[in-house]
């Protein structure tokens, strides 16, 4: 017996515990200054201490890596969804190849903040 896409399932797993490790940081920094002040940790969540942040390479690969990683996740997960309607096999790769094209576009349009703060 053999297991079709084994790398693309254990590329689910992988990417679904990244999107939680880098979302789990995300939502402490930005998101809970209470329980962080409960813990003795200032966190100051003003517009400017948020733009600092956002100039500093370390959240722009953050928030990048959240990105790539969250579309992967997501989209590889609805390609399995769709791909258990047992399609022909011409129609599973333009499924595929439709799913590597909105990936690359939304990573594209999604990067562009991150890194035009960045160079500010």
């Amino acid at each position: 017996m053999v297991i079709k896409n084994t790398y693309l399932q254990l590329a689910q797993i992988i990417t679904g515990a990244l999107v939680g490790i880098l979302l789990t940081i995300h939502m402490v920094v930005m998101h809970l200054d209470a329980i962080l002040g409960f813990f003795g940790i200032v966190n100051d969540t003003s517009w400017s201490s948020m733009m600092i942040r956002a100039r500093q390479g370390i959240w722009a690969g953050i928030y990048i890596a959240l990105l790539a990683f969250g579309l992967f996740h997501a989209l590889n997960g609805l390609r399995n969804i769709l791909m258990e309607l047992n399609l022909s096999p011409r129609a599973e790769r333009i499924l595929t190849w439709f799913m590597i094209a909105i990936g690359l576009i939304f990573l594209a349009v999604g990067t562009y903040v991150p890194l035009a703060l960045l160079g500010k």
